[in-house]
C-alpha cells in the first residue's frame, strides 16, 4: 500500500537523527546528563588529588621535623663511628708495628720491668722504623746507682727473649743534672731492629 503525505514540508515533524548505528536513538537529556556526570567525576577526582597532595605535604613536613630532631643524635652517632674507625686503624697500626703474634712486645716490657734495679726508673720507651729507645733516670748519690744502670743494660742484653728481633743494644752517655738539690743521672739505651722488623714498621708508616 502506498502512503502519500500531503502535509506541507514546513509542517512535517523532523525525524530525530540516529546517533548510533542500528537505529538506537539517544535522547538529548541522556547526553546532557552523561556530560554533566563526567564533569562531576572530574571535579571529584581533582578534589581527591588536592586532598592527597595536602596530606603528602603534611606528612613531608612531619618527617622533616622528625629528621631535624634526630639530626643531633645522628651527628653524635657519626662521631662515635668515626672514633671507632680511628681506634681500629690505630689497632691495625700497632699490630703492624709490634709484628702481630711473631713479636711478643708484652714479654719484652715485662723483662724490662723485671730487670729494672732499685733507684732507677724509666721515663720513655720509643719505637722508630730503625731503633728502639729506652730513656730513664737514676739517683746518683753514689756510684752504686750508676753501676745499676750498667747492670740493667747488661741484663737486658743477656736476655735472649728480649733480644729477639733486636740487635746492638748499647748504653749511651750518662748526663748528670740537679733536681731540687738531688743529683740525677739521665741515661739512654738504644737497640736496633733487625731487617724484617724495620720493613714492618716502615710499611706501617707509609
Amino acid at each position: 500500500m502506498i502512503e502519500i503525505n500531503v502535509v506541507p514540508q514546513e509542517l512535517r515533524k523532523k525525524k530525530k537523527k540516529k546517533l548510533l548505528p542500528g537505529g538506537v536513538e539517544i535522547p538529548p537529556e541522556v547526553i546532557i546528563g552523561s556530560i554533566g556526570g563526567l564533569f562531576f567525576l572530574l571535579i571529584l577526582a581533582h578534589i581527591g588529588l588536592l586532598f592527597l597532595n595536602v596530606s603528602k605535604m603534611k606528612e613531608h613536613k612531619a618527617l622533616k621535623q622528625e629528621w631535624q630532631q634526630l639530626l643531633p643524635q645522628k651527628e653524635k652517632v657519626d662521631g662515635v663511628v668515626n672514633d671507632m674507625r680511628k681506634l681500629q686503624n690505630k689497632h691495625k697500626a700497632i699490630v703492624k708495628v709490634t709484628g702481630g703474634e711473631a713479636i711478643d712486645w708484652a714479654q719484652k716490657l715485662n723483662l724490662i720491668s723485671n730487670e729494672l734495679p732499685r733507684g732507677v726508673w724509666l721515663t720513655k720507651i720509643a719505637l722508630t722504623p730503625e731503633m728502639l729507645f729506652i730513656e730513664g733516670s737514676a739517683i746518683s748519690k753514689s756510684q752504686d746507682e750508676l753501676i745499676n744502670v750498667h747492670k740493667f743494660t747488661s741484663n737486658l742484653k743477656r736476655q735472649s727473649a728480649f733480644m729477639h728481633e733486636l740487635t746492638e743494644l748499647e748504653l749511651g752517655s750518662i748526663q748528670r743534672r740537679s733536681e731540687r738539690g738531688i743529683d740525677v743521672a739521665d741515661f739512654l739505651i738504644t737497640t736496633k731492629l733487625v731487617g724484617r722488623m724495620q720493613d714492618e714498621v716502615t710499611e706501617n708508616e707509609e
